[in-house]
């Protein structure tokens, strides 16, 4: 059983007693409007074409909701760790130097060529206030991951949901308005009822720069890692 079902199953509940969503204007994809637009991170891209497909079910199963709008399917993946925002100011805590990307992509390195490859399996659609997206089940190394990180570049910022909270998933669609959400309840359940998806392979990590702006962010990698 998947060691972090009961924290999926509190993720959804959480969702279902939603009375409203959290807009793409409120988040971090929001920030391409205050100056910055280049946000770093570490993530597992979604190569497996056996994923790829059981993922597209899920997008077109919610594309037509009203205010539901899906990723573009290169920017699918499972997040490790959010870096920051590259920029040459370094007065925001979640802002990362210029000259210090390649620090942390050499120090990060370290950290994975630690971790060997692993099998994780796609679970049950669900939903964040955020985003619409599929569990990842038995992928407490990707948790684990984001701890190593942390305490290997201690520099960089800490959010709510890394470390002992970090749950693995994959995006596949955005809020743009509330107009949907009771559908997005009973189509999300729906699709629950039929059960998880494919096992795949976990053998590589990359850091990718994603360009933002009001479009979904475009992925650009830096750098990609084996894992041992």
């Amino acid at each position: 059983m998947d060691a972090l079902r009961g924290e999926f199953d509190a993720a959804w509940a959480d969702f279902q007693a939603l009375s409203s969503l959290r807009l793409v204007a409120e988040t971090l994809e929001a920030e391409w409007s205050r100056g910055r637009d280049m946000y770093l991170a570490f993530l597992v891209p979604i190569v497996d074409a056996y994923v790829s497909a059981h993922l597209r079910k899920l997008v077109r199963a919610v594309e037509d909701t009203p205010g539901v709008e899906p990723y573009p399917e290169d920017y699918w993946h499972i997040t490790i760790k959010g870096v920051g925002f590259e920029n040459e100011n370094a007065a925001s805590p979640d802002n990362v130097l210029t000259s210090s990307v390649r620090l942390v992509a050499e120090t990060a390195g370290a950290v994975f060529a630690q971790q060997p490859p692993f099998e994780a399996q796609i679970g049950l659609a669900a939903a964040f206030p955020e985003v619409i997206f599929a569990e990842v089940w038995d992928a407490l190394p990707v948790r684990v991951l984001n701890e190593r990180v942390l305490e290997a570049i201690p520099s960089l910022v800490r959010y709510p949901f890394d470390g002992p909270h970090f749950l693995p998933h994959v995006s596949i669609a955005r809020f743009t308005s509330n107009d949907g959400l009771s559908q997005l309840k009973k189509t999300a359940a729906r699709l629950r009822d039929a059960g998880p998806g494919p096992a795949f392979s976990v053998d590589e990590v990359r850091l990718v720069r994603a360009h933002l702006s009001e479009r979904a962010p475009t992925l650009e990698t830096i750098e990609t890692y084996r894992l041992k």
